[in-house]
């Protein structure tokens, strides 16, 4: 090797090595959280960044004196401890034990727990732990959970698997979070959409308000998650194909509650989540996904039909609960989903059917009823 060939060499390593060096200076100094989250390490460096601003202010002060400079990493500090202060949060329960009698719930309710490599299944647990620390779940009646005014008898059961519907959607998305000023009111059975009672032929299961609460019939929550059934039925062979997917109540409001982020108040069908460059594309397949439901050539609920915003939801319900088919038969609505939850259910590996719904075509019902 030439001499200009090694100096180009020794030039070349020599700068790596300084760039390597501030990579992980920045890793350490700038972590990325276990989780996969970058929020917090967003905020440590705004924060570095605001108390550096503040620092080269106050020495820009004449005769500021020279000790009183400092005070400037301090506005940064302020910045990071009122800013950053449910990431610390999430971070703290994210440490914490989850304990085991939740992760049996989810290998008795949530099948897809069950198909979740290691890494993802501390990921689920992670949602589910930050979800139940953040939010205020109560009982139609009482504020608290022994509140003896409460018309449900609200179990940690109930709260694991309502936690578990918002963790399914953010399963690949660690950067999301749902807003906590929203408090999760659950009924006994199914109200009226007008007068929220629970009056004879009420039939709402679930509701979210613009900006309010949201709503569950409990009992919608329990059919959300059917306990496994044993091997003969998860056989398949007493098994028959339901028209469209299983309803999951849960799935369907948080699906709203996305749709509702930053939208001062409205649903569109088409969250803000989304790049611009891809809205357009959503809005185009909601229209077609329309027209299929109105021809009766798709595989969607056709509670779907009554504005975009439900066809949004019952799309949602679709990707997780009837992944297969829906890439067989909406290909380009599967990939859209994909893109946009980060995940792919359907390429999951089932190697065990732990929840088979047993609902031939004379015992499929109405359809079920959900309200934004």
């Amino acid at each position: 090797m030439s001499s200009s060939h090694k100096s180009d060499a020794t030039g070349a390593s020599s700068e790596r090595r300084p760039k390597s060096l501030l990579a992980a200076w920045s890793a350490k100094l700038f972590p990325v959280t276990p989780d996969g989250s970058t929020a917090l390490r967003d905020y440590r460096i705004l924060s570095s960044l605001v108390g550096l601003a503040a620092l080269v202010a106050l020495l820009a002060i004449p005769r500021m004196p020279v000790f009183a400079a400092p005070l400037g990493m301090m506005v940064g500090a302020a910045y990071y401890l009122i800013f950053a202060r449910r990431e610390r949060l999430r971070q703290k329960l994210l440490a914490a034990p989850f304990p085991d009698e939740y992760r049996e719930i989810l290998r008795q309710r949530v099948p897809l727990y069950l198909q979740l490599s290691d890494d993802e299944k501390r990921r689920f647990e992670g949602e589910i732990a930050v979800f139940l620390g953040e939010q205020r779940i109560y009982a139609l009646g009482g504020l608290e959970q022994d509140d003896r005014a409460a018309q449900v008898k609200l179990t940690d059961e109930h709260r694991v698997l309502i936690a578990a519907s918002a963790a399914i959607l953010l399963l690949g998305r660690p950067d999301w979070r749902l807003p906590t000023d929203r408090d999760i009111v659950v009924y006994p059975t199914s109200f009226a959409e007008e007068t929220y009672s629970m009056e004879q032929n009420a039939h709402a299961i679930g509701m979210v308000h613009a900006q309010g609460p949201i709503l569950f019939a409990i009992s919608a929550i329990e059919q959300s998650f059917p306990r496994r059934q044993s091997w003969l039925h998860g056989s398949g062979l007493f098994q028959s194909q339901p028209q469209f997917a299983q309803s999951h109540v849960g799935l369907h409001e948080f699906a709203h509650v996305l749709d509702f982020l930053g939208q001062q108040g409205r649903s569109t069908g088409v969250p803000v989540l989304l790049p611009p460059s891809v809205q357009r594309e959503w809005h185009e397949q909601l229209a077609i996904e329309r027209d299929r439901l109105i021809d009766g050539n798709s595989v969607l609920n056709p509670y779907g039909l009554k504005n975009e915003a439900e066809l949004f939801a019952v799309s949602v319900e679709s990707f997780f609960q009837d992944s297969a088919r829906l890439r067989s038969h909406h290909p380009e609505l599967y990939g859209l989903l994909s893109d946009f939850f980060n995940q792919d259910p359907a390429a999951r590996t089932l190697s065990l059917q732990s929840v088979v719904q047993l609902r031939p075509w004379f015992a499929l019902g109405s359809t079920p009823r959900y309200f934004a």
